[in-house]
């Protein structure tokens, strides 16, 4: 029990590090920082899959725990957790927490791309328009454009 506690303080650990790292991502997009971006990708990579790492021994370790006290194979670490209670419980709460902290952040980021997206994509268009312009060289309407319009000076 005390070694799933241990592991799931470290994925804590691991979160909250990586939330940390998410908010520097932000900062780094907003301010255009390339060299920030490119540290922060790194290190969330790093810190990405350290937490994977530790996440398969949190599994593991459950695996073992379950066949040791000859518990059901269909039980659910949440399950187990919520019935032992204390600071397992506490511990997973805390874990969990840091995980939907962690979804809001990358659903800010998801945000702030798409918006910068945009953003590249009406930049495009104005410096490289791919249409015909509405109006002729003489300011009349074109009749090739996208209205209905035929009027002709």
């Amino acid at each position: 029990m005390d070694e799933l506690i241990d592991i799931l303080s470290e994925e804590e650990s691991l979160l909250l590090q990586i939330n940390d790292i998410l908010r520097q991502h932000e900062e780094a997009l907003l301010s255009k920082n390339l060299d920030g971006i490119s540290t922060t990708v790194y290190e969330l990579e790093r810190l990405l899959t350290s937490f994977e790492k530790t996440e398969d021994r949190r599994r593991l370790c459950f695996l073992r725990m379950k066949s040791e006290l000859g518990l059901s194979e269909d039980l659910s670490f949440y399950e187990f957790a919520r019935s032992s209670g204390g600071n397992l419980v506490e511990k997973l709460f805390k874990v969990t927490e840091q995980l939907n902290q962690m979804a809001l952040e990358v659903e800010k980021l998801k945000e702030l791309s798409q918006f910068q997206l945009r953003y590249i994509d009406v930049m495009m268009k104005i410096l490289n328009p791919q249409d015909s312009p509405t109006y002729d060289e003489k300011a009349s309407i074109r009749r090739d454009s996208s209205h209905r319009f035929e009027v002709q000076s």
